[in-house]
């Protein structure tokens, strides 16, 4: 008998996202109660500080695809990893991940391990495109009836209403719910000041966005809406694919001379570093989860511009300087950046402000408490027996 539970975390992608990050802060906050075994594909920069102790096992086909010949293939890899490593939970959080290991938890999967998935945003809630969002809905009830009864990891209340009302009764009763937010822990991570220096902002607007190049991220939106703000700026884009030509052509179609303005990085492994000289977060998602890179600029103290969606509610009512940006109405959502922009002006201190109310209101303490919990009930609460 082994000393203490194997976890097995399945992510996706190696690349930097709010997956890596969430995983990675949960088997710190674990520690020494548990054993920690990460799977995903290759690393790229999102799977570096693993905590002393934890593994990484490299998988290829994890990321998410509609290939059903490459999901048979990771399905077969992933089965292979399980068997070998033969956890006392499997944890699953990217999509592709949480697909595959449903199917692996059928009623006849060897009783050795339970299962735990994340769902890091709902795929069938508002923001979707409407065909995959029913298809993601038909699949979903579909793993509620045939998985063996598991844990089911939501981000907010809201979300587990959303969720429990958009799904029949008898399928969602067989599963356990839990709850926890994403945090971020930049500051301990990477050496940043706890306080930030008051500073009165004179200059252009410095608007940065950590983010990748998708249909969820919605970058043309962004350049859509800085064509009509009258204010000065400049805008810095860090992430996967922000330095494709494609992106690049599109942008300047919209922006035209003020094309300038706007500096395409591409990659980043040093976040920190993006975020440092920026006045302003920028957030233009169809639909989020619970944003690493918002609790990464709220703790930096930066301002956020952020669209009106659900998931950034909570951001949005928290943050004293904050605008909600209407998605398609480029024009509204520029005089609500301007507006902000005179606030800010107008407030030295906002920087130390919006750090003070980030960690009243997302304390890493109070979240490293509230993770170690979560754990400790999913390895040990009882599950409906399955229907054989």
């Amino acid at each position: 008998m082994r000393d203490r539970p194997k976890i097995l975390f399945v992510g996706g992608s190696g690349v930097p996202s709010g997956v890596p990050t969430f995983i990675k802060a949960v088997i710190e906050a674990a520690g020494d109660d548990i054993e920690s075994v990460v799977v995903s594909e290759p690393d790229q920069g999102g799977y570096g500080r693993l905590a002393a102790g934890a593994r990484h096992i490299a998988v290829d086909g994890l990321a998410t695809t509609l290939n059903p010949f490459h999901q048979r293939r990771a399905r077969a890899r992933l089965e292979q990893v399980i068997l070998s490593e033969k956890p006392s939970l499997v944890w699953a959080h990217a999509r592709m991940a949480v697909h595959l290991c449903r199917d692996l938890f059928s009623e006849t999967t060897p009783s050795f391990s339970r299962l735990a998935v994340s769902l890091h945003g709902l795929p069938f809630g508002p923001g979707h495109r409407p065909t995959l969002k029913a298809m993601s809905k038909f699949i979903e009830m579909r793993h509620l009836r045939h998985t063996r009864p598991h844990h089911i990891h939501l981000l907010t209340q809201e979300d587990v209403q959303f969720y429990c009302a958009a799904l029949p009764p008898s399928m969602v009763e067989r599963h356990d719910f839990q709850t926890l937010g994403t945090v971020s822990h930049m500051g301990s991570h990477m050496g940043l000041a706890h306080t930030a220096p008051s500073q009165t902002l004179t200059g252009p607007l410095r608007i940065v966005m950590t983010t990748r190049a998708s249909y969820q991220k919605n970058l043309i939106e962004a350049a859509h809406i800085l064509a009509c703000v009258t204010i000065p700026w400049r805008l810095d884009l860090w992430g996967a694919g922000t330095e494709s030509e494609a992106l690049i052509k599109r942008f300047r179609a919209i922006l035209g001379p003020r094309m300038d303005r706007v500096r395409f990085h591409g990659p980043t492994r040093d976040v920190a570093s993006a975020l440092s000289d920026a006045d302003l977060y920028l957030l233009t998602s169809r639909y989020e989860g619970m944003s690493i890179g918002v609790h990464e600029a709220f703790e930096c103290g930066l301002a956020l511009a952020l669209s009106d969606i659900p998931a950034n509610q909570v951001f949005l009512k928290a943050h004293p300087f904050a605008a909600a940006l209407p998605l398609g109405q480029p024009s509204e959502a520029a005089l609500r950046l301007d507006q902000l922009y005179t606030r800010l002006t107008r407030a030295p201190d906002y920087r130390l402000t919006s750090q003070t109310i980030w960690r009243s209101s997302f304390s890493p303490e109070l979240w490293t408490q509230q993770a170690r919990q979560m754990v400790r009930d999913i390895l040990n609460r009882p599950l409906k027996a399955s229907r054989l």
